[in-house]
């Protein structure tokens, strides 16, 4: 008998790998906005979400620990929820996190056209992961 049983749907397997970039690609983004004193004092952290600056604000590597954490956690549970659960998390994981780092995009880098390639790619992402056709 096993603790956990991790799904077997191919939608949510596929999906979970999105998800991931997604994350990723915040968490990258978040990093590179911090301004060059951050380096310093990470306390001069710029960031909006106040869980995310907590952990920003006591330097990268309890930043770089609690999100590894909160991704591997996030994936977990999505991988042993019933499907529909699942599916749930990893679409507001990912709506979450392509808005925190387009957010990043648009006001710090001020890169208004490159959101909307960005935003269909991880649309093209998301239905290749559910859609695909039978061998």
């Amino acid at each position: 008998m096993t603790l956990f049983k991790f799904t077997t749907d191919k939608i949510i397997r596929r999906l979970r790998w999105v998800t991931l970039l997604v994350m990723l690609l915040d968490a990258v983004i978040t990093v590179l906005g911090q301004p060059a004193s951050f380096w310093h004092d990470p306390s001069t952290t710029t960031e909006g979400t106040p869980i995310v600056r907590f952990f920003l604000a006591r330097g990268i590597l309890p930043y770089v620990v609690m999100g590894s954490l909160y991704v591997a956690g996030a994936l977990f549970i999505a991988s042993i929820t019933p499907k529909r659960i699942g599916l749930t998390i990893l679409f507001f994981t990912i709506l979450g996190h392509s808005f925190g780092f387009t957010t990043w995009l648009r006001y710090h880098f001020h890169c208004n056209v490159s959101i909307d390639l960005i935003r269909v790619g991880i649309a093209v992402l998301i239905m290749s992961a559910i859609y695909q056709e039978k061998d």
